[in-house]
């Protein structure tokens, strides 16, 4: 089983990937079943995600196939493994 780790860069990775998605706050909250506030929070660095927060950040992440590490395309990830 993958140990969870908590990222240091947390809200710059949170804002990645609503960038990489064009979602706003409140949707990503929304998707995540959390508060906009939360989000806010996360981003701004106020607090940092519970695990099981974080357990469902990462599975959004990998259901919309992007690497929550690098914030980039898990596609592309793979295409810059395969060179």
């Amino acid at each position: 089983m993958a140990m969870i780790r908590q990222p240091e860069n947390f809200p710059e990775t949170v804002k990645e990937v609503r960038r990489q998605l064009a979602l706003s706050q409140e949707e990503l909250a929304h998707a995540l079943g959390v508060s906009f506030a939360t989000v806010n929070r996360w981003e701004n660095g106020k607090t940092i995600p519970s695990k099981l927060a974080q357990r469902q950040f990462e599975q959004f992440c990998k259901q919309k196939k992007i690497d929550p590490a690098s914030g980039e395309s898990s596609d592309k990830s793979r295409q810059d493994q395969a060179e």
